[in-house]
């Protein structure tokens, strides 16, 4: 049989991982085969929209779209993790989860597409804006009549407030994703100038995070963690808080936003956010406690799955692809793999649905044909399959493989060690996949060690002591983040790859503020990146699959894990539907 071709089927996936666990893995204790024990298909999802071309041929994918006309009243229910700080500008896990309902931006990702890229960005505080000739200025315009929860007005003055908090190292955890940002004044109670240091497209990207909301100048040194903390503008106010117990929210009757009918928002007349981890807020959403698993986090893996298709079979979904990858890193500094055909010919080995049964279970959690960039802003699928050479038939791949490695004086393959994140699944079992495809087709003998961590772990990547690294990188929704794996200096330059053109179009991409040019100059770094091939691409953008019983209307879901998705201001309730 020919392993690990364009026909390679999951059940020859899991025997191999199952038969090669053990002499690659370096002991794990619970080692074992990963499958689909459901034995069949993942849940279907709610039918999207085809994509649709912006006048920049530009790819956007349009969320569902609910016809029913909305429903006011009832009080929806979810759960999750509780955030040790309420403060958004803290970056603290769980975070936004909990404040978005509060609380809004100063702009946002128009939640009508998946996408989260610059085209989509949309007002929410701000009611327009416009930027000078030079990109240095930016004048927002802000919505009047707006109040905080407490009924004190909002004004330019919260604004300039937040923003010079938010991009303060020392009040701020996120401060780094505003390099750009000089200053902001108000030039009159509903408008505010900012100043940039130089012309940033990021600057947008960044104040639609999930974590850069507008907060109370009033408030300004209350105590995160308090409940007192939690007065926003957003559509539900904070009305009790019990720690490692709920929180637990009512509709803002003054909320500024209407929908498309004129109808005021929220629907809702309130929320409730239990205290709970992940296997137990399954059991809650199987046991119809919950109406929504919650609002950041679905499922991952076909165990979870499984689980809530067989124990709740009327739940929808909807996948929502996220912006972290895995890379298998390529020591360039580390013979055989500091020769760039020697590199290439692993590349051709690469066969991306294979891996991401490896990682998750069911190659519909990834997204074959993807690159080292999330699709909203990566290369086209069709032109990286060409560049990976993943367009010939798999016995041609093997032969040009095999060529490049006799040329450069391998013909009859090497021993290697990945080191692999993640244990003997996720980055693990990908990495077992792999390295039994270059086994067979190669003659490359892998030792995958999937059982390091902490300090030892740190201590090889310092001292480079590895030949591949299979890890998960977060790109998010600038790809200047690229510039933390693949900049020469970059402190996750896990390949030690070094390009000076790459340095320089990473240095200069940030000031590239035209939509078109832009993502122009991303595809010329992606280009380069997987010709290059410092890291190979997997297509294990793990899915979730966010879980909703049919009586939730209207929720969607971005590419982000924080986004306005949380806020969940034009969600409701269609109680007829819930069974008797």
């Amino acid at each position: 049989m020919t392993c690990f071709g364009g026909s390679m089927k999951k059940l020859s996936i899991l025997i191999i991982l199952a038969a090669v666990l053990t002499p690659l893995v370096a002991c794990t204790p619970n080692a074992g085969a990963i499958g689909n024990p459901s034995g069949g298909k993942l849940p279907e999802t709610v039918n999207t929209p085809a994509p649709v071309v912006t006048e920049n041929s530009i790819y956007l994918h349009p969320n569902p779209v609910e016809t029913a006309m909305p429903i006011y009243g009832g009080t929806l229910i979810q759960a999750g993790f509780f955030p040790r700080s309420f403060d958004g500008h803290q970056q603290v896990a769980y975070g936004p989860t909990a404040i978005l309902p509060v609380f809004n931006h100063l702009v946002q990702f128009d939640i009508n597409y998946k996408d989260t890229v610059p085209e989509t960005i949309i007002g929410d505080l701000a009611e327009s804006w416009e930027t000078n000739t030079g990109g240095t200025e930016i004048i927002f315009k802000l919505h009047q009549g707006v109040k905080w929860h407490d009924g004190t007005p909002f004004t330019a003055d919260d604004v300039v407030y937040s923003l010079d908090k938010m991009s303060d190292y020392r009040r701020s955890g996120i401060s780094a994703i505003f390099p750009a940002y000089q200053g902001a004044e108000k030039l009159d109670d509903y408008t505010v100038k900012v100043m940039l240091k130089y012309p940033s497209a990021g600057f947008l990207i960044s104040l639609a995070a999930g974590e850069a909301v507008i907060q109370a100048k009033h408030l300004a040194g209350t105590d995160d963690q308090s409940a007192a903390f939690m007065v926003g503008t957003g559509p539900f106010a904070l009305a009790e808080y019990l720690p490692g117990v709920h929180l637990k929210y009512e509709r803002n009757p003054d909320y500024f936003k209407k929908d498309k009918y004129g109808n005021q928002l929220p629907y809702l007349d309130g929320m409730t956010y239990y205290y709970a981890n992940n296997a137990l807020n399954n059991d809650m959403l199987i046991s119809r406690r919950l109406d929504i698993k919650n609002a950041t986090t679905g499922v991952a893996t076909v165990d979870s799955l499984k689980q809530l298709r067989d124990g709740a079979p009327d739940l929808l979904y909807q996948k929502r692809s996220k912006d972290n990858a895995t890379l298998i890193f390529l020591n360039s500094k580390r013979p055989p793999l500091d020769d760039v055909r020697v590199r290439r010919a692993l590349g051709l080995m690469i066969n991306e649905e294979d891996l991401i049964i490896g990682y998750a279970g069911d190659a519909t959690l990834g997204l074959p044909d993807s690159g080292i960039l999330p699709p909203s802003f990566g290369l086209p699928p069709e032109e990286i399959v060409k560049l990976m050479g993943w367009d010939k038939l798999w016995e041609e791949r093997v032969t040009e493989a095999k060529q490049l490695l006799s040329e450069a004086g391998y013909p009859d393959g090497f021993n290697m060690e990945i080191i692999a994140q993640g244990g003997s699944i996720s980055q693990g079992g990908a990495a077992l996949v792999f390295a039994e495809a270059l086994r067979q087709n190669l003659n490359i003998t892998s030792n995958v060690r999937t059982n390091i961590s902490g300090i030892e772990l740190n201590q090889r990547l310092d001292e480079g002591r590895y030949d591949a690294f299979a890890v998960g990188i977060r790109i998010g929704q600038d790809p200047i983040s690229l510039d933390t794996y693949f900049n020469s200096r970059g402190y996750a330059n896990y390949a030690g790859y070094a390009n000076p053109e790459i340095d320089r179009m990473l240095a200069e991409l940030d000031r590239i503020t035209e939509p078109e040019k832009r993502r122009e100059a991303i595809w010329a770094i992606e280009r380069i990146l997987l010709t290059d091939l410092p890291a190979l691409p997997t297509g294990c953008f793990i899915a979730n699959y966010m879980p909703y019983y049919p009586w939730v209307k209207n929720i969607r879901w971005t590419d982000m894990s924080y986004s306005n998705a949380n806020r969940l201001e034009d969600v409701w309730l269609d109680n007829s539907l819930r069974p008797k």
